[in-house]
């Protein structure tokens, strides 16, 4: 009985396999050659340039991360460091980790055509900076947290091109 049944579900599972294949194929049969040409044009366009918006954005990602050496930093001061990485324009990340009334050094960057303004917030306190991306260094400022947690945004005009970084540490 075992056989017979692995049989017959094999046997129905390529039955339904050959039966969706050929609406699949009866369906595209009645679709003129224009309307297709237009699809592949269409679709074509949009998935090709996505991607490479992504990757050039992720690169310049890379480029501002590498201006504030952020791997290096992780494996040399573990202590210190409250928080790392890049940030999506428009976007921001959240710490509810910190203290009311912790000492830190913020340092931004970004890499790409346009500026960011980077802006930090916890509790009453907050500071901004604006960062010209085409210019390939740091900015760094002191902020002290007045609230349970902290937030570091980035805005730009030119969201498609920049890319950003920031390392918020504790001052000792």
């Amino acid at each position: 009985m075992h056989r017979f049944t692995r049989h017959a579900g094999t046997a129905l599972a390529a039955v339904a396999l050959i039966a969706g294949m050929t609406a699949a194929c009866s369906d595209s049969a009645g679709v003129s050659r224009a309307s297709q040409t237009e699809k592949s044009a269409s679709s074509s366009v949009s998935p090709v340039a996505q991607p490479a918006a992504q990757a050039d954005r992720e690169q310049l990602d890379k480029e501002a991360r590498d201006l504030l050496n952020i791997p290096d930093r992780w494996e040399s001061d573990e202590e210190g460091l409250v928080s790392s990485g890049s940030l999506a324009v428009p976007g921001e990340n959240w710490d509810e980790t910190i203290k009311p009334g912790t000492a830190l050094r913020v340092e931004v960057a970004c890499a790409g055509e346009g500026t960011v303004t980077f802006t930090v917030v916890s509790g009453n306190a907050k500071t901004a900076k604006r960062v010209h991306c085409t210019q390939p260094m740091t900015h760094a400022f002191d902020f002290t947290t007045s609230g349970p947690s902290l937030v570091i945004q980035a805005e730009s005009p030119e969201e498609e091109a920049v890319g950003t970084a920031y390392v918020v540490s504790r001052t000792i």
